[in-house]
């Protein structure tokens, strides 16, 4: 019983024997540094303050008014004071509206045709034109929104006062024209706001990329000069690839559980971000998911020759990782390739898990499917890792270098 028990406590000291000189190694060395600490300090405070405004107000648009009346003036007054638009020019025709459109002086141009008025009085359908950059599309919301939105209100208050003029009373004409009410409940997201939509997943993305860069660009360094073979006393005893692999992975994760709690919780607090989910079931949640990234890029890091192409490799992955977690286009959409490769990655069913507790407010319960992921993900990842790492250190020990 005592001999099982000093190899536990051999095996423990020299984990944390690992842990410890893997922090040297993070706070010595100013790239990785940056990446750790820098990266995800400021990444989530800049992107959290430029969304700050949630939704675009005020979009600049170009009014085109052939009809001249009281009417299309009371219709341009009510596009003017919604949120959405504001009238920034009066042009004589469409030729120098199209102009001020595409010298970036409007985002839009709205055009009323000159028998606007009559079509309207007569119960007919009128029509106007709207122009819109549809290559930027929250500009092409805006503009569309506001003015529908204000057409609308324009033909309800014309077909009300057509029914007072034919002798109903005001209170019946207001029902009459308005037999539907929708009362309209944005769920998860009640400002409606890009923010809120976007800074979810991105703090998560930005949490398995800068650990993965991190994690890469301390293995390359170690290719570089040749110091793998420091392992091998380590590995040289029973079980020694694990240690070293855990040792690692206890420093990163340590790490980064202390900057998941401020970027899934302290941000997401201080830039009201919707946040419905009890902070211990996310942040339960999200242990296995940096387990799953440190084992990954562990395994990784033992296949890049030096710092600098981890960070190639790995930034370029950034943008198809945030597709693929199919947060900004519907998963059942995806060509069946797309979705076996998603899988591959932790940071897609972390974001699915955690917008479900944070947005939605469920539990870790009903993010299940993806916690129990997680874990399948850090026991695999940790085998590869383990299985590199004891090939590399083994080949360091005998010829001095790495493979």
């Amino acid at each position: 019983m005592g001999k099982y028990l000093d190899k536990i406590v051999t095996a423990l000291h020299e984990m944390l024997q690992i842990w410890r000189e893997e922090y040297e190694k993070i706070f010595t060395d100013f790239g990785v540094m940056l990446l750790f600490l820098g990266a995800t300090i400021a990444y989530p405070l800049i992107y959290a303050g430029a969304y700050a405004p949630e939704v675009l107000s005020d979009t600049p648009i170009a009014v085109v008014n052939h009809d001249q009346s009281s009417t299309s003036r009371e219709f341009l007054r009510m596009v003017d004071a919604t949120q959405q638009i504001k009238i920034a020019m009066v042009k004589e025709d469409l030729n120098q509206a199209k102009q001020a459109f595409f010298d970036g002086e409007v985002n839009g141009v709205l055009v009323i045709p000159e028998d606007f008025t009559k079509e309207v009085m007569r119960g007919e359908q009128a029509h106007i034109s709207v122009y819109c950059d549809g290559s930027y599309f929250l500009h092409y919301k805006q503009v569309y929104q506001g003015v529908a939105t204000s057409l609308a209100t324009l033909n309800a208050g014309v077909q009300v006062k057509r029914l007072m003029a034919s002798g109903m009373p005001e209170e019946a004409a207001i029902k009459s024209a308005q037999q539907v009410k929708l009362n309209s409940y944005p769920l998860y997201n009640p400002a409606g706001g890009y923010g809120s939509y976007v800074m979810p997943a991105l703090l998560v993305l930005i949490l398995q990329q800068t650990l993965l860069m991190g994690i890469g660009m301390l293995g390359g360094t170690d290719r570089e000069r040749k110091a793998y073979h420091y392992l091998a006393p380590y590995a040289e005893r029973r079980g020694g690839a694990i240690r070293v692999i855990l040792g690692k992975t206890g420093a990163y994760v340590s790490l980064y559980f202390i900057l998941a709690f401020y970027m899934l919780i302290l941000v997401t607090r201080w830039f009201h971000i919707p946040q419905n989910g009890e902070p211990l079931h996310i942040l339960s949640f999200i242990i296995p998911f940096l387990l799953a990234s440190a084992f990954l890029g562990l395994f990784l890091a033992t296949f890049f020759k030096n710092r600098e192409v981890s960070m190639i490799v790995l930034l370029f992955t950034s943008i198809p990782l945030i597709f693929l977690s199919g947060f900004s286009w519907p998963w059942e959409s995806f060509p069946i390739v797309l979705k076996w490769l998603a899988q591959i990655s932790p940071s897609t069913h972390a974001i699915r898990g955690f917008l479900k507790i944070n947005q939605m407010g469920t539990t870790l319960y009903t993010a299940g499917h993806e916690w129990m992921i997680l874990w399948f993900q850090t026991i695999l990842f940790a085998v590869l890792a383990t299985w590199r790492m004891r090939s590399i250190i083994k080949h360091a020990r005998n010829t001095k270098q790495p493979e």
